[in-house]
């Protein structure tokens, strides 16, 4: 059981060597879901966008090859993950189009209306209070921005189970204001992945 804890709290915010390990393999694992991130996002070269939660860097670094005159941004609480996002992505960061912070949602500090997309990738199963994260992500979006969040349920047994974290999602974007919101859902290793797409009004 503790074994277990110890895991769950490298791949909430890793640290250390076994951080590093945990990220690693966030990444090798977690690839067919970045690239189906990527494909949502539908990038357009001058788009503001952020990441929250970004890991290693490797989704950040596949909008950045989008991006033109554009600009990405991203947030995660853990200093290995943004020395390893950061060394990754030098390149952007030098150019200037790309800004990584370390922290949490409520640190960052651009204006409202400043981004056209926000996505994330298995990250508000972390979050004490969902909806209220989502409604201060809903601030940071342009009229007609978009809010992705990609995610596989992992404690899903059955389709059910993973419909109703679909629907768990759903409510929680409504509540935080958005609209027309999507479900998809895509089959993948080791469990079905969704994808919930909402817009701001």
């Amino acid at each position: 059981m503790e074994s277990t804890s110890l895991l769950y709290k490298q791949f909430s915010k890793p640290t250390g060597y076994s951080g590093k390990l945990a990220g690693w393999l966030m990444t090798a694992k977690n690839k067919a879901r970045s690239d189906w991130t990527v494909d949502l996002l539908e990038v357009k070269p001058y788009q503001h966008i952020l990441e929250v939660g970004y890991g290693t860097g490797r989704t950040l670094e596949e909008v950045g090859i989008k991006l033109k005159i554009g600009f990405i941004a991203g947030i995660d609480h853990s200093i290995l993950m943004y020395q390893e996002a950061s060394k990754r992505n030098k390149r952007f960061i030098r150019q200037q189009l790309m800004q990584l912070h370390l922290g949490k949602i409520s640190d960052l500090n651009y204006p409202s209306h400043y981004f056209h997309t926000i996505y994330g990738s298995n990250v508000h199963f972390f979050w004490k209070e969902p909806q209220y994260e989502f409604m201060q992500l809903a601030r940071l979006l342009k009229s007609g921005g978009k809010l992705v969040m990609v995610f596989q349920p992992r404690s899903a047994s059955n389709e059910e189970e993973i419909k109703q974290a679909a629907e768990k999602i759903k409510q929680e974007f409504t509540e935080a204001g958005l609209v027309n919101i999507q479900l998809e859902y895509k089959d993948m290793d080791p469990v079905t992945c969704i994808a919930a797409t909402g817009y701001k009004s």
